[in-house]
């Protein structure tokens, strides 16, 4: 089902560099087109756009985050600027992030003037993916200067059966899968131990001594990043 968008104003702080309070964007100001061109030069980084719910009839959640309640940094191209705000999710289905205006309308992000957006210190970067053809967004698990991990996500619909005896309705799932990038080559990857430990080469019984003495798991993708970014930076 198809709805129009509404568009009104929502609660937003724009920071520089150092974090200081330099603007408010809410429905007493009513100031929302100052968010729409809050890019370098008043360019855009934000438009209106039509909101498509999924059937009724099949269950399951386009958004990555359970709730909206949640804190993003934008951190704006060629700029000090950056943006703080308390709204904010990103749709999987549509591949853009999302703040939301009411239960049918939202405010919809472009990634052409935005750099990174971090939400709830978990960083995203739209970057050109070959097997698109096209740009994409990724979550960020680690990134240096000879490769970076890197978390795609995709809705996959699962069939539901008509069988009254098995009784399952069609659903979406989440799905993701993990690359690791080297320059422009992009490389499908497991995350286990022994794929990272590959990755660092010669230094690979080091890697694996620090993660054990901080007891950080080579599964899960918050201390993956931790222990590459305080091993390998």
């Amino acid at each position: 089902m198809m709805k129009k968008l509404i568009i009104c104003s929502f609660l937003l702080l724009t920071f520089t560099t150092q974090g200081q309070l330099r603007n408010a964007v809410d429905p007493q100001n009513n100031n929302l087109a100052a968010l729409a061109t809050f890019g370098p030069d008043g360019a855009n980084i934000g438009t209106s756009s039509t909101v498509i719910n999924p059937p009724k009839n099949i269950k399951g959640r386009f958004h990555l985050f359970k709730t909206w309640n949640n804190i993003a940094v934008f951190t704006v191209l060629n700029s000090d600027k950056k943006l703080l705000l308390k709204n904010i999710n990103y749709n999987i289905d549509r591949d853009v992030f999302e703040s939301q205006i009411n239960k049918d309308s939202v405010f919809v992000f472009n990634f052409e003037n935005i750099e990174e957006i971090t939400i709830n210190s978990r960083t995203f970067k739209n970057m050109y993916f070959p097997a698109v053809r096209g740009t994409k967004t990724f979550e960020v698990i680690y990134e240096g200067d000879k490769f970076s991990i890197l978390k795609e996500y995709y809705m996959y619909l699962l069939e539901g059966s008509n069988n009254p005896q098995v009784n399952r309705p069609s659903k979406y799932v989440q799905k993701f899968s993990y690359y690791v990038k080297r320059k422009n080559s992009f490389k499908t990857f497991k995350l286990k131990k022994k794929n990272i430990l590959e990755l660092v080469g010669g230094r690979a019984d080091d890697l694996e001594a620090f993660a054990s003495e901080n007891k950080l798991s080579f599964k899960k993708d918050s201390d993956v990043k931790q222990m590459l970014t305080n091993f390998l930076n």
